[in-house]
């Protein structure tokens, strides 16, 4: 009897410890799913479906969840433009349910990254971390996966990884000539030769399409028609 009394008194005591360790042990990447995520994505050139923004501060520049996606700061510079190409250096757990991708333009930029004389921490250089991380910033950024599929849902984790990625990149396709015209005529202010080399269009094709974006040229302007010349006073009568 005494058990049992016990048991009851306690009882509400372990429903509060379960209430709250159960969201807990639902955040979080599953450790297979987080691998699986590594090795398919890691090391991977892809084309950019939207424009990355530079790391500015401590927030994540740029941060994609099934809600869409939202950058660290609205002022930020555009690092990576759309429709450019760019490595995936490296993929990492950020602890909650966040994966992060580090991006650079190409690897062998990431790899002149690794190799720089970058300089090494020390008590004379109390700034380290500050200084690699400025040295970083140059050439780099990161974007953020949220995800909302609980932790003991590796495969649902994995369906949604696919998805935010997909918002980011063209992963197994290309952008459709629709999309790579529509470019072009967002774009005017680039050279020819760039919009050519982002889009596959021919230079002739891309000066059409900036032709006709422009609208006709306004009509030329009638020439001022002369000021009519005063007339003369009468002579004076004498």
């Amino acid at each position: 009897m005494v058990l049992h009394r016990s048991f009851a008194c306690g009882a509400p005591r372990v429903l509060v410890l379960l209430a709250l360790l159960g969201p807990t042990s639902a955040q979080g990447v599953q450790r297979d799913a987080y691998h699986e995520i590594r090795g398919r994505y890691e090391g991977m050139s892809l084309r950019l479906r939207v424009d990355l923004m530079q790391v500015t501060g401590a927030r994540p520049p740029n941060v994609v969840s099934l809600d869409g996606i939202g950058h660290g700061r609205e002022r930020a510079r555009v690092l990576f433009g759309r429709l450019e190409t760019v490595y995936i250096e490296r993929v990492t757990n950020e602890g909650g349910s966040r994966i992060g991708l580090t991006v650079y333009r190409t690897q062998q930029e990431a790899d002149r990254f690794r190799a720089s004389n970058v300089p090494q921490p020390s008590f004379a250089n109390p700034n380290y971390g500050r200084t690699l991380a400025s040295f970083a910033q140059l050439g780099s950024t990161s974007v953020d996966l949220e995800l909302k599929a609980p932790k003991n849902q590796p495969d649902a984790q994995m369906r949604e990884v696919e998805a935010l990625v997909g918002r980011i990149f063209y992963v197994d396709a290309q952008p459709t000539r629709e999309e790579v015209e529509d470019f072009v005529r967002q774009h005017p202010g680039l050279p020819v030769d760039r919009l050519r080399e982002l889009t596959g269009l021919e230079g002739a094709r891309v000066r059409e399409i900036l032709r006709e974006a422009a609208g006709p040229p306004p009509p030329p302007k009638a020439p001022a028609e002369p000021a009519p010349t005063p007339e003369a006073s009468p002579a004076p009568a004498s």
